[in-house]
This record gives C-alpha cells, sequence and structure tokens, in this order.
C-alpha cells in the first residue's frame, strides 16, 4: 500500500470514529431526554392522585355548578366550566329514573325542560339522557359522571343521594353497593377514591365505610339540631374521623361554629354564593362554603 493510501485509510478510521462517537452521544441524549419524560409524567401522575384533604378547599361546587342563573343542573357543561375555572371539588345530587338507573339529579319535582308541564314526572333513563336540561346542558347518569371523574382525576365529588326520606343503613348500604357496581362495570373501580359520602346520620357512615373506604367523609347538619343533639353528632365525627360537617347558613351561629371548632372538625356553610357574606363566614372560623358560583380565588383576594 502507498504512503497515500496509508493516510486516506487513517483519515477513514478517524471519520467513522467521529461518526460513531456522534451517534454514542446522539443515544445518550436520547436517553436522558426519555428518562425526563418518564420522571416528569410520573411525577404528574403522582401529583394527581395525591390523598384528599379538606385543607386545600374553600368551596365545594353545589349540584356541579350553575350557569346562566340557573342552578341544581348537575350537568356537565357545569362540572367543565367550574373545572376549568380551578374548582377541583364539586357536589352532586343523586336519584333513580322510573326503571332504576342512578342519574345526577335533585328530584322529579321540576321539568327542568326535560318534560313539556312543570309538574312531577319520573323519567325512563333514555329519556332523562336523550332530553337536554333547558334545551341546552347535558344531563349525566352516574355512569357518565364516573366517566368524567376518570378523564379529571384531581377532582372530588360529595355524593348526596336524594332517593330516600329515610336514609338508614339498609338502603344507603344497597345504594353504595350499586355505585361501587357502576364503577366496576365502567372498567376501573378506582373512581370511588373521587366520591366523599354525605351522612345524614351515624348509620349511613357504617354503610358505606363497609362498602368502601372512601377518602374522606362529610356529616350534614340538613335541620335545626339541639346544642345537645350537636355536641353529641361532633363527639361521634371526632371519634370516628369524619373531619368535616355541612350546614345551612340559616342555621349556622357562631356558638355551633365554636363546638365543631373545639373538636377540630371543618364546618362547610351552604348555599352561599355571595362574595362578602363568604368572608365573612370564613373569618367567623368556617373552612369553607358550598356554592353554585364562587371560587377558591374569590375568597382568597381581599
Amino acid at each position: 500500500m502507498t504512503h497515500s493510501g496509508k493516510v486516506q485509510k487513517k483519515r477513514n478510521r478517524r471519520v467513522w470514529l467521529r461518526r460513531g462517537l456522534v451517534a454514542a452521544e446522539l443515544l445518550v441524549l436520547i436517553l436522558l431526554v426519555g428518562a425526563a419524560w418518564l420522571f416528569y409524567n410520573n411525577a404528574k401522575k403522582k401529583q394527581s392522585v395525591t390523598e384528599f384533604s379538606w385543607d386545600d378547599y374553600c368551596t365545594m361546587v353545589h349540584a356541579l355548578g350553575g350557569l346562566d342563573d340557573k342552578t341544581y343542573l348537575n350537568c356537565k357543561e357545569g362540572f367543565e366550566y367550574y373545572y376549568d375555572k380551578g374548582a377541583r371539588l364539586f357536589e352532586v345530587d343523586l336519584v333513580k329514573t322510573a326503571d332504576g338507573v342512578w342519574v345526577c339529579r335533585h328530584d322529579w319535582e321540576k321539568s327542568m325542560g326535560q318534560w313539556e308541564d312543570d309538574g312531577k314526572k319520573v323519567l325512563m333513563a333514555d329519556a332523562f339522557k336523550g332530553t337536554a336540561l333547558y334545551e341546552k346542558y347535558t344531563p349525566l347518569t352516574l355512569e357518565a359522571l364516573f366517566e368524567l371523574l376518570r378523564k379529571y382525576p384531581d377532582a372530588y365529588v360529595l355524593i348526596d343521594c336524594k332517593e330516600y326520606s329515610t336514609r338508614d343503613y339498609e338502603n344507603t348500604l344497597a345504594d353504595y353497593k350499586a355505585y361501587a357496581e357502576i364503577a366496576r362495570a365502567g372498567g376501573d373501580e378506582s373512581v370511588l377514591k373521587q366520591l366523599i359520602p354525605e351522612l345524614y346520620n351515624q348509620k349511613m357512615y357504617k354503610a358505606a365505610e363497609k362498602v368502601y373506604h372512601f377518602p374522606s367523609y362529610i356529616y350534614s347538619l340538613w335541620k335545626e339540631y339541639s346544642t345537645k343533639q350537636l355536641k353529641k353528632i361532633a363527639a361521634y365525627c371526632k371519634e370516628t374521623g369524619i373531619p368535616a360537617v355541612s350546614i345551612s347558613s340559616e342555621y349556622w351561629t357562631e356558638e355551633i361554629q365554636e363546638m365543631f371548632d373545639e373538636q377540630k372538625i371543618k364546618v362547610y356553610i351552604y348555599t352561599v354564593n355571595d362574595a362578602k357574606k363568604a368572608k365573612k363566614y370564613l373569618k367567623a372560623g368556617a373552612a369553607g362554603i358550598c356554592t353554585d358560583t364562587l371560587l377558591d380565588e374569590e375568597l382568597k383576594s381581599k
């Protein structure tokens, strides 16, 4: 081999060596980017499934939110609108259709645009799903609500069953078993981790807890109670680890607030849509409010 040939061969080796080094560097870069991407997504996933804490919320959105001066909608658009505004804690009402399907509705007393006259009428599931509320809003079955919650895993919903006038152990046990079955039928029962049962008595807690260990509970002070009754409820909440109660603004007093403060039980007042009134309740010790329209940021501003 001539001298020039040997030189050319060395040059070729250097070129291939450089190319190999460049390829190795690219491979390392790709691996680093991939590792960073996995780290980011895992961190994001962990953030979306953090444990529920009442400390994170001073508002809960009543009946999935009010829109266009209309309330008790329990509709898809309300949930998505307030979620986009930053809300993460919602409340929903549940009843059954005439054929036994669980749907998001407060009651069947008013048509809300789903039938012509405004008298009471219990719809079949297909009619309920196929008829918009006020010709505009999408009604939700419980199954459809679960699908939404899977899409938004950092949202939580308080469950307020309106099906029975008597909320006893047997009815509550049957209800929550049905909710769990609907969740499993959807292919992922982990959505139950986003539900917070609203309790009206001690029997409801025992029944719900037997079905599933939910992330939290809230005890509803839905009527006027005596001081003795309220003290018993506060003591029961502390004993069982129920961290919050809700009370109507009609019944709330500073004395009641102090009663639950002593037991370190958070108090939420409903239904409050005036920011000034809401701030007064917070200043008096309330942990938050249930509202059709207000957001956390509105109450934190001066």
